[in-house]
């Protein structure tokens, strides 16, 4: 049976080989020890979650990421979802959804007025899939600027 909790410094390991293996499957750069050395600062600051998913022996399967912003667009505060995996053997399995149902009821205790999703583009097409599944649509691109 799987189980969910919210992410502490005692999980810098777990979820710093997890992102590590998303952006491995999308192409990101940040390894493990840079992926630690954020979640470190990010996880303290306030309007910052990273969700887990664990296994019955307590093994990490799968985690997401959720930042809180105030959106004037959306008329209050949103959910931004900018990470979610699961490891190869629990895809399929409704790892996914119980992480996305999480981050709905913290949602919806928090205030937010919707939830909205960093997707990794069109050639994912499984991924969009699910999110639509979910009840998510496109808003359209989004561009970045590095600092």
């Amino acid at each position: 049976m799987i189980s969910l909790s919210i992410a502490d410094e005692s999980h810098t390991s777990e979820v710093a080989t997890l992102i590590a293996a998303l952006f491995a499957e999308v192409g990101h750069t940040p390894d493990e020890e840079e992926i630690a050395s954020v979640f470190a600062d990010v996880d303290a600051d306030e309007g910052h979650s990273t969700l887990l998913a664990l296994d019955d022996d307590g093994e990490v399967v799968g985690i997401m990421t959720v930042a809180t912003f105030v959106s004037l667009y959306a008329g209050g505060k949103i959910g931004v979802i900018n990470e979610l995996y699961v490891l190869p053997d629990f895809r399929s399995e409704g790892v996914g959804k119980m992480l996305l149902d999480f981050a709905k009821e913290i949602g919806e205790d928090q205030g937010w007025v919707r939830l909205e999703v960093t997707t990794p583009g069109d050639e994912y097409d499984k991924t969009l899939r699910f999110y639509e599944r979910e009840g998510f649509h496109r808003i359209g691109p989004r561009y970045k600027y590095e600092i």
